[in-house]
């Protein structure tokens, strides 16, 4: 018990005399809000988080559905080791909305100019940068490390399939009618052709609004995207994630000579330690409570140390 209160005494005496900032950048007319922790002793090396899919803000939180924390603990926790950390809220999210913007005109390749934007705010404060993109983070942070080179990347149960398959292989787990309506807007936007009607049902999917987005998503691939890029890769995998499958994230992993796999036994897609059974895991999208598995911060350590 001891030892237990003088960890964690060393733990809150650390995070105190982290410094934190709240940063700006603008972007094509754009103005886009993060978090810098920098940690106490002077580094030379940062960590900008790239959070996922749909209004999910900088720490990991898509609300008022889930609030987990899961990226805020981790720039904690990597802070600690003494790395910078960045993270952000995408445009249109969290503190980086804007009259400006329209849910019509978002497009995918935007986040990726974003990221890219961030790279380069980093690069006046540090020499040594490493992207780890979470969920749909991860093809956005492919793709910003194409525009303004990163050091290191890890794809943190990251997108490992393009849009088109991964959608139409969580569509087969609903119903028939769900299936047999959702399969033909799915085909015809990978075509690039809208739908102007669509189901009530399916409105939050396919809304006729955030249609041209999703057909300027489907282009990319991660397994093509990883290709492209020439620096050190991780890729961490939980195997109890509900939304990313192991098979796609091993399948991803090879189409690059620099990447590596991490098979994380127990992760589920929010990082934390789950089983498979669905109430136990979904449970932990709205606890931020709980701690990142524990295995998570060392994975991403050891790496960081190569």
């Amino acid at each position: 018990m001891k030892i237990c209160a003088s960890l964690i005494f060393v733990l809150i005496a650390h995070y105190s005399l982290t410094a934190q900032e709240e940063v700006r950048v603008q972007t094509k007319g754009v103005e886009l809000f993060g978090t810098l922790l920098v940690p106490e002793k002077k580094t030379k090396k940062a960590i900008l988080l790239i959070s996922g899919s749909g209004a999910t803000d900088r720490d990991g939180n898509t609300k008022p559905t889930y609030s987990n924390d899961a990226l805020k603990k981790l720039a904690e926790d990597l802070t600690a080791l003494g790395f910078a950390t960045l993270r952000y809220d995408k445009r249109g999210v969290g503190r980086s909305v804007s009259d400006s913007l329209h849910t019509e005109g978002l497009r995918f390749e935007q986040y990726a100019d974003d990221a890219a934007v961030w790279l380069s705010f980093l690069r006046k404060r540090y020499s040594k940068i490493t992207i780890i993109g979470h969920s749909q983070g991860a093809l956005v942070g492919m793709m910003a490390a194409q525009k303004s080179q990163a050091d290191k990347f890890i794809s943190l149960a990251g997108l490992s399939e393009d849009a088109y398959t991964t959608v139409k292989r969580q569509l087969s787990n609903q119903p028939a009618f769900v299936v047999d309506a959702a399969y033909p807007i799915l085909d015809s936007l990978k075509l690039g052709v809208k739908i102007a009607v669509i189901p009530p049902f399916l409105n939050s999917l396919f809304n006729p609004k955030t249609q041209d987005y999703l057909i300027s998503f489907m282009k990319y691939d991660p397994r093509i995207e990883i290709k492209k890029m020439n620096c050190p890769i991780l890729v961490v995998q939980g195997t109890t994630d509900l939304q990313i499958t192991l098979e796609g994230a091993t399948a991803m992993s090879q189409c690059s000579p620099y990447a590596t796999l991490k098979i994380v036994e127990g992760m589920n897609h929010v990082l934390r330690q789950s089983s498979k059974e669905a109430n136990e895991n979904m449970g932990t999208y709205s606890n931020p409570t709980l701690p990142l598995h524990p295995d998570l911060v060392n994975t991403i350590k050891i790496f960081l140390a190569q």
